[in-house]
């Protein structure tokens, strides 16, 4: 065995021990003497941040390090989050800060303290002072920036008809202040989310009896804004603001009209005035205008009838002349106010000439009427249409056309119409779902003693007189009926039943209804017939029209054809 050779060992772990030292460093925590490092605090610094805004702090570590608050409220903005530590490696640093108002009171200013850490040691280096709330006065005011408080009263606009028109105000004092207002009972609000402001209007439900048309004077109405502490905050700062309120009336140029009656047929003798499926001797309306200040305009509209009017238009369906002459007036037309100065009542004269006549009434409000009266025809009729403008449709009470007296015809016809209770027709063809069939020449036609033996049949077929009759559903009378009408009779006759029966029935039916094969209101008088079982019906329910000397001058017998 060979000699271990001490010297030869020596010199190996020489070179051994020369790479260990090569390859060994300092550490970042260690000093120059191979020590750890001391940590450097910069000195302690102090800010001010206001509630709701941000600050940024400073500082400089020798290690890495870790801040941290002491303070909810108060933060460190880290990207898109806040938070109460922080930390990173050692260098210059700037953090932002985001102090909030949470725990914040009108007493005490608060205090937050950032403490640095570095290693094992920390040290408070700032102090972040948030003061106390200060109070601000409560100022309300328009969209315009317009102050509004005892001394600046607040007026409320106008109302239109239909839709409310809302005064808007902001209400503003210290941030996170509640307020809130009390308002007299004609006064209604809505709270706009988007923008935050108050917005009233008058109410019209209001329990006072106020109506929306009259102006309501200052002195009579108080609008009180307050913040939540009004009562208990130790402040010279206003904390309640009350406002006198003004109300305008209704808008100046606004007008309700309620009913409207459209398309009315007024009878030769004026005493018929047939609105819809109601006949009277007279029209009423009740007007709505500020201060029930109006003016009512009439004027005659003539169709196809030109010569001696003021004006004439011409359109696909022929000439439409209006007839302004007389200053707003019409001879046959008749309007009266009474007591009761909101409503107009209308009756209509009696028609002497020998063609039909039409007549429009108009109510405009006195703000209005005062644009126009100069120009009655020129302001209120389209020159491009002929017709009345689309700003004024709303003012239209009336629109009436008077009948003539109607001379008999050499011989009285009939046709026949579906009628249902909904206020609609279906015209049908002669000959088509109904046969209607002149027997003047037919055998026997003179047992019926009728004049001229101007007698008539129609035949409804059998299933179509199931569709004719009368029940009654939740309370309400349902009526399908065949309306039968006498064409040709003169003014004053009437056509009716001759016998009553006791499996068909009539009622009169006269009125403006809406033709669905026309498309248009048309006016109709006749007599509407219906059936209890048609399987039984005889054949022998008929219609009559009589002279003023009780003789029959034309006769309708009803027949079902059998099957």
């Amino acid at each position: 065995m060979k000699a271990l050779n001490l010297k030869s060992m020596s010199w190996i772990m020489a070179l051994a021990m020369m790479f260990i030292v090569s390859f060994t460093g300092c550490s970042d925590d260690d000093g120059e003497d191979g020590g750890p490092i001391a940590p450097v605090f910069p000195e302690l610094k102090e800010t001010n941040c206001g509630a709701n805004e941000t600050t940024e702090i400073s500082f400089e570590a020798n290690l890495d390090w870790e801040i941290s608050s002491n303070a909810g409220w108060c933060k460190f903005i880290n990207g898109e989050i806040s938070e109460s530590i922080m930390s990173g490696k050692a260098g210059k640093q700037t953090i932002k800060i985001a102090v909030s108002a949470d725990g914040q009171n009108y007493n005490d200013d608060a205090i937050a303290e950032i403490t640095l850490k570095m290693g094992e040691k920390s040290q408070v280096i700032y102090k972040i002072k948030r003061a106390k709330k200060e109070y601000s006065d409560l100022v309300i005011t328009d969209e315009e920036g317009n102050v509004y408080d005892a001394e600046h009263p607040l007026t409320i606009k106008g109302n239109n008809i239909s839709i409310p028109i809302y005064t808007s105000l902001k209400a503003q004092a210290e941030d996170g202040m509640e307020i809130g207002f009390t308002n007299p009972e004609w006064l209604t609000y809505r709270i706009n989310e988007e923008t935050g402001m108050y917005e009233f209007t008058f109410n019209t439900d209001n329990e006072e009896g106020l109506n929306i048309k009259y102006p309501i004077a200052q002195g009579n109405g108080v609008l009180v804004f307050a913040t939540a502490d009004a009562e208990t905050a130790k402040t010279d700062k206003i904390r309640k603001v009350e406002i006198p309120l003004i109300y305008e009336g209704v808008q100046a140029d606004a007008i309700g009209i309620s009913p409207t009656h459209m398309n009315v047929i007024v009878k030769p003798d004026g005493q018929s005035i047939i609105s819809g499926e109601t006949t009277s001797s007279e029209l009423v309306s009740t007007i709505i205008a500020r201060n029930d200040e109006f003016h009512i305009i009439e004027f005659v509209q003539t169709y196809n009838s030109a010569e001696g009017f003021v004006q004439t238009y011409n359109s696909d369906e022929g000439a439409y002349t209006y007839d302004f002459s007389d200053d707003g007036n019409v001879a046959w037309v008749h309007i009266g106010t009474g007591e009761n100065k909101d409503k107009i009542t209308l009756t209509v004269g009696s028609n002497e000439g020998t063609d039909e006549r039409a007549a429009i009434v108009m109510v405009f409000p006195k703000a209005v009427y005062e644009t126009i009266k100069n120009d009655l025809s020129g302001n209120i009729i389209d020159n491009n249409t002929g017709d009345i403008k689309t700003m004024y449709n709303t003012n239209i009470m009336v629109t009436l056309k008077q009948e003539k007296i109607q001379q008999q015809a050499e011989r009285i016809t009939f046709k026949a119409e579906l009628y249902g209770n909904s206020q609609y027709l279906n015209s049908m063809e002669e000959g088509s779902e109904n046969d209607i069939t002149d027997l003047k020449n037919s055998p026997n036609v003179g047992d019926y003693h009728v004049e001229n033996n101007n007698v008539w049949k129609i035949t409804i077929p059998q299933m179509a007189a199931y569709m004719y009759s009368q029940f009654t559903e939740f309370g309400e009378t349902t009526t399908t009926a065949l309306l039968i009408e006498a064409v040709g009779m003169a003014t004053g006759q009437e056509i009716t039943e001759k016998t009553s029966h006791s499996n068909a029935h009539g009622l009169s039916l006269t009125g403006n209804f809406y033709d669905l094969k026309m498309r248009e209101l048309v006016s109709r008088s006749g007599w509407g017939i219906y059936f209890d079982d048609p399987s039984t019906y005889d054949n022998n329910y008929q219609l009559v029209v009589k002279g003023e000397d009780g003789k029959t001058l034309a006769l309708c017998i009803i027949e079902i054809a059998a099957e």
